[in-house]
C-alpha cells in the first residue's frame, strides 16, 4: 500500500490539476452503446488482448470536472453520484493498489476527492498512464446519452477510436424492460415502458451512428454484439485488425475469457457494480438470441411511427425482418 489516509480532523489534501495536457498523446478505444447491449462483456472480451486493458464505466464524461460528478444530480431520479462513479473506484482501486478492497476503495474516493478541480480527461489520463503501454477501453453508456457528452470525448481524445455496438432492438427493449420496470428511476405509466425502452434503442443508436459514420474509417467501426458472442474466434479478429493489433490464436483465446480479468467480479463492499450485475455475477460469456424477425409482441403497444423508424434502423445495422405470418 503506497498511500494512507490523513489524521481525522485534518485539513483535505488538495491535488491541483496537471498544469498542461497533450490531448494527442493516448489514443484509446471507447466502447458506444446504449444500456443492455451486452456491452460490459465485449468490453471485457476486447480489454483480454495482451495490447489492451479494459476498464469497469468510468462515466467521466457527463460533467466538466470531478466536482461536478461528485455531487452530479441524477437524471430521471435516477442512481446517485456515488453509485455512478463505483466504476471508476474500482478502476482506481486497480491501478494505484493493484487489489479491489474495502480498503483500496475508500483510498480510491479520497483520491478523488483531492482532485475535485481535475476534468474527466485529466482523471482518464492517469488511468490511461497506468496500464500503458496497453491501450485503454471502457465502455459507459451515459459517454453517448447526450450530444455534448460524445463531444467531450471527441475533443479530449482526437485520436481515439469508437466501436458502435448494436444489439438486435427486440432483445434490447426486453432486456432494458425486464432490468427497469421495477426501478423507481423514470416516471413512466407500465403501459408505456415498452415505448420507452424502444425509444432509448432508437434515439441513442442514431446519436451515436451519426457520430461514428462522420469519422476516418480507422477510427470508427460499427459490430453487432450478437456476432461477437456468437461466433467469437470470426469476428474478434475483425476487431484486432481494425485496431491493428494480431489476431494470433493466443490472442483471440485470451479474449474469449473476460472472466479472467480484474473487474469480471462484483465488487468489494463500497463498490458494488460497474457494469452488467449479470455479467459481474457470472462472467462466462454466452451465445445469445439472433431474432430473424423485426416484428415487436402486440401487447407492447409501440407506435406505428417508432416501430417504423426501428426497422428501418435495425435494417441498416444488419438485422433481418422478416415480418410475422398473419394467418
Amino acid at each position: 500500500m503506497n498511500e494512507e489516509r490523513p489524521p481525522a480532523g485534518t485539513a483535505p489534501v488538495v491535488v491541483a490539476p496537471p498544469a498542461t495536457r497533450d490531448p494527442l498523446w493516448y489514443s484509446p478505444l471507447f466502447v458506444l452503446a446504449p444500456a443492455r447491449t451486452h456491452s460490459t462483456v465485449i468490453n471485457a472480451m476486447i480489454g483480454m488482448h495482451p495490447r489492451m486493458a479494459a476498464f469497469p464505466e468510468l462515466a467521466l464524461f457527463r460533467r466538466g470536472t470531478m466536482a461536478e460528478l461528485l455531487r452530479d444530480p441524477p437524471g430521471w431520479r435516477g442512481p446517485t453520484a456515488d453509485q455512478r462513479l463505483v466504476g471508476l473506484l474500482r478502476a482506481l482501486a486497480q491501478v494505484e493498489h493493484g487489489v479491489q478492497s474495502e480498503e483500496t476503495i475508500a483510498l480510491a474516493r479520497d483520491w478523488l476527492a483531492q482532485r475535485a478541480a481535475w476534468s474527466g480527461e485529466q482523471v482518464y489520463d492517469h488511468l490511461l498512464a497506468r496500464v500503458a503501454p496497453r491501450v485503454g477501453v471502457q465502455k459507459s453508456p451515459e459517454d453517448s446519452g447526450r450530444d455534448e457528452y460524445l463531444q467531450r470525448v471527441a475533443a479530449a481524445y482526437p485520436r481515439a477510436r469508437f466501436l458502435h455496438l448494436t444489439r438486435h432492438p427486440v432483445t434490447s427493449a426486453t432486456s432494458m424492460h425486464l432490468a427497469w420496470k421495477d426501478s423507481s428511476f423514470w416516471n413512466i405509466q407500465p403501459q408505456a415502458f415498452h415505448n420507452f425502452c424502444l425509444g432509448v434503442w432508437h434515439h441513442q443508436h442514431r446519436r451515436i451512428d451519426r457520430f461514428v459514420s462522420a469519422l476516418q474509417p480507422d477510427r470508427g467501426l460499427r459490430v453487432r454484439a450478437e456476432d461477437v458472442l456468437n461466433a467469437p474466434q470470426e469476428h474478434l479478429p475483425r476487431i484486432c485488425a481494425w485496431l491493428g493489433f494480431d489476431a494470433a490464436p493466443a490472442s483471440i483465446e485470451a479474449m474469449c475469457h473476460p472472466e479472467r480479468s480484474p473487474h469480471a467480479t462484483v465488487g468489494p463492499p463500497g463498490a458494488l457494480g460497474g457494469g452488467d450485475a449479470g455479467f459481474l455475477r457470472d462472467p462466462v460469456p454466452r451465445a445469445v438470441e439472433l431474432p430473424v424477425s423485426l416484428d415487436v409482441p402486440p401487447e407492447w403497444g409501440i407506435d406505428p411511427w417508432l416501430l417504423l423508424t426501428v426497422i428501418e434502423q435495425a435494417n441498416r445495422f444488419g438485422y433481418r425482418h422478416e415480418p410475422r405470418d398473419p394467418r
